[in-house]
């Protein structure tokens, strides 16, 4: 027979194995955003350096750094990925400005094309804010406004810009399609 302290007992080392692991996760969590906190901070300083041997010559030479901290990025939880993002996209246009003599069209249109690609991904995934999405909207106007004025890209960003004001329920097939249209990681 079980005793109302053998019950109480094993509710209670249950309840402590539940915030044990709730914590170890939280520390994964924050072990992620760290790292990517350091990754932007090498990227903007060799940004800062594109004088100077020790930066970024051009942006061809950033992009796979900015790449990789996107498709990162958005592994986070939806809340944090989305304000990661937002940052790293207002990097990419002054990326676009400082590296502006160095970089063709056919390269702008590359970048472009997987920051929508990124964007659509995340404006996809569930707990999402409203706010979060309306500034999303706006900085992702100002990228399409940017590329179609300076770069010759009239059509950039507009699936992202699409992606983040429909939000109806999606059939199952869909959403196995945007399964498959993750930005693919580079090795």
């Amino acid at each position: 027979m079980v005793s109302s302290n053998d019950k109480q007992s094993s509710t209670f080392n249950f309840q402590q194995e539940k915030i044990q692991s709730q914590r170890q996760a939280d520390s994964r969590d924050q072990h992620n955003v760290d790292r990517l906190d350091d990754m932007t901070l090498q990227i903007l300083r060799k940004y800062r350096k594109r004088l100077e041997p020790s930066g970024y010559n051009s942006l061809p030479d950033l992009w796979p750094d900015l790449k990789d901290l996107m498709n990162l990025s958005i592994q986070l939880q939806p809340y944090q990925a989305i304000q990661r993002l937002l940052s790293l996209t207002n990097y990419f246009y002054e990326f676009c400005h400082g590296y502006r003599a160095d970089t063709e069209k056919d390269e702008y249109k590359e970048y472009f094309d997987h920051l929508e690609n990124v964007w659509v991904y995340l404006f996809r995934q569930e707990g999402l804010g409203m706010t979060d999405r309306i500034r999303a909207l706006n900085v992702l106007r100002d990228g399409h406004q940017l590329a179609a004025d300076e770069y010759g890209i009239p059509d950039a960003l507009n699936r992202a810009l699409e992606a983040g004001i429909i939000q109806e329920e999606q059939p199952e097939q869909q959403q196995d399609e945007q399964q498959d249209e993750q930005p693919e990681q580079q090795e």
